[in-house]
């Protein structure tokens, strides 16, 4: 009996290929985009998909016959048109909280190094002005901060609990879908709404999916709403914040700094009027790219995988009850 085809679209820790290679064929394509002739060659034939960041269109699920499954090696599903995999019957899954304290982890990182100027002084002291530099600057503080979380999933929460039992930071957090005696139980009181939030944090820490509605969600008005001596941290999707609202409200002084780890364009164009800036750190969408962060993401992504083509739910499903008695999906 024939192997059932698994394609990796781009590199993941080998605990989840071995895991697949046990009962599948496993093909791994890392040519990063679907509409590459190798790739497309691959997705037909697959059963199963995992992708880090491959861009899965309408046009690419209608080529793949045997699609069961395009598992997410990460959380975020924004690259892959779930809609069209629901109306196809592919389920579409993600690895759950997998990278939730990696991404923790790195907005805490971009909060110090923000408040800190990190970068900008590292290069100052390698020209000899970093001890003069000391005495003109002021430095924010992380410990006793109030930080704002916009979002309260599991990578809000993470990075909560870090700022809170490292740092005795008040939390505070916007985020619609949870209610205020939840957030109180975590430490963090509600806000009626992202307005308010914006005005009283010290730290503006996003941790919500990129969506119609959560695109620009931070625009000019929203950065004109922050203190002025106030700090923004991006660790989500760079499509929530505005960039060229944000490198204005940077440029001029509006607020104090920014920690971006993601950006609208990925990777972003050399010409990004971010990389001119003294008062931003930058990374290249590293949160969730720890060791143990891969190895859990790359495992829950091939059970996911393996679920489907065993017709089993995967533990984390995207699509579940929009897809569910499809013929094709052919899971209770």
């Amino acid at each position: 009996m024939a192997r059932p085809i698994v394609v990796v679209s781009s590199p993941m820790h080998e605990v989840g290929i071995e895991l697949l290679r046990q009962t599948c064929e496993v093909r791994e394509v890392h040519y990063g985009v679907a509409t590459d002739p190798q790739m497309l060659d691959a997705l037909r034939d697959a059963d199963a998909v995992i992708t880090r960041s491959l861009v899965v269109t309408p046009e690419i699920l209608a080529q793949c016959p045997r699609l069961r499954i395009v598992a997410k090696h990460g959380a975020g599903v924004d690259t892959i048109d779930v809609a069209a995999a629901t109306e196809l019957g592919i389920v579409v899954a993600n690895s759950g909280d997998a990278n939730a304290l990696g991404v923790a982890e790195h907005a805490v990182v971009l909060m110090l190094a923000t408040l800190r100027h990190v970068p900008d002084i590292h290069e100052i002291v390698k020209t000899g002005g970093g001890f003069a530099e000391r005495e003109r600057r002021v430095f924010g503080d992380l410990w006793e901060s109030t930080v704002g979380l916009v979002g309260f999933g599991n990578i809000g929460r993470a990075t909560g609990r870090m700022c809170q039992g490292g740092f005795r930071s008040t939390l505070i957090a916007f985020d619609p879908t949870v209610d205020a005696a939840t957030m109180a139980a975590a430490g963090a009181q509600k806000m009626p709404d992202l307005d308010t939030l914006l005005q009283r944090a010290d730290i503006v820490s996003l941790h919500l999916p990129l969506t119609d509605g959560t695109r620009h969600l931070i625009g000019a008005r929203e950065l004109d709403l922050m203190q002025r001596d106030a700090i923004i941290v991006n660790t989500s999707r760079g499509g929530i914040i505005d960039e060229a609202a944000l490198c204005d409200a940077l440029r001029t002084g509006r607020i104090a700094g920014a920690g971006i780890d993601v950006f609208e364009q990925e990777p972003p164009p050399r010409d990004n009027p971010l990389f001119a800036l003294k008062n931003v750190v930058l990374s290249p969408h590293i949160g969730g790219a720890t060791l143990a962060a891969r190895r859990r993401s790359s495992l829950r992504s091939a059970q996911a995988a393996l679920a489907v083509l065993d017709n089993r739910w995967p533990d984390y499903p995207i699509n579940r009850d929009a897809v569910r008695g499809h013929t094709r999906a052919r899971l209770a």
